[in-house]
């Protein structure tokens, strides 16, 4: 069943048992973002419409977050809209991924998939994270290694939720970030893709 036939978490559930709870599970991080990064967050949240796509909001608030943080993380990959399959049940193509990286062409092109991100189509948080939960098990499985955390998104650019599935308990953090908390969210994606990193090798 494609990622995106998954509406609810506990549609999730019913299909794979797991353990879910919610706590503050990312630590209180801030990290300072360039000045023509925040021009560019600036230019796009004053010009922005409401008839704007959600592609605007992918393009414009989640893709330059993650590329940004992408560079102080060299050991690891960021794939957009690249399928993902590990059986009949569990594939489709999450909006983003991060992987560990390649230095050279193989048969298994995505290695060691650490981190989903999900966009929030028209604010549903709830079909989000149903996404998103079953793309973090396709991780899980594809790595096989339950030792292995596999981290997951749900964001609409503006706003930004993070989860993880360790084994078998998925963890929601308690708290969610706006765009005006930028450098927040900057330091939490930080924390994440350096926890990632660790897993890479």
């Amino acid at each position: 069943m494609a990622f995106s036939k998954f509406k609810h978490i506990n549609q999730v559930l019913k299909r794979y048992p797991l353990k879910v709870k919610q706590e503050k599970f990312l630590p209180e991080v801030s990290l300072d973002l360039p000045e023509w990064f925040m021009d560019n967050l600036k230019f796009s949240l004053d010009h922005q419409s409401p008839y704007q796509s959600e592609m605007f909001f992918r393009e414009s608030f989640i893709f330059p977050f993650l590329q940004l943080v992408w560079k102080r993380h060299p050991k690891l990959e960021l794939w957009s809209n690249q399928a993902i399959t590990y059986d009949d049940q569990l594939f489709g193509e999450p909006d983003y991924l991060i992987s560990a990286w390649r230095d050279e062409i193989v048969e298994k092109l995505i290695s060691r998939p650490l981190l989903a991100v999900t966009a929030a189509k028209k604010q549903d948080f709830e079909t989000g994270w149903g996404q998103c939960l079953a793309e973090l098990i396709a991780c899980q499985k594809i790595n096989q290694d339950d030792n292995l955390t596999v981290y997951g998104i749900v964001s609409t650019g503006i706003l930004w939720e993070f989860g993880k599935l360790s084994g078998n308990l998925f963890t929601r953090h308690s708290f969610s970030y706006t765009m005006t908390e930028a450098q927040k969210i900057f330091g939490l994606l930080d924390y994440i893709f350096s926890e990632c990193e660790k897993q890479a090798s």
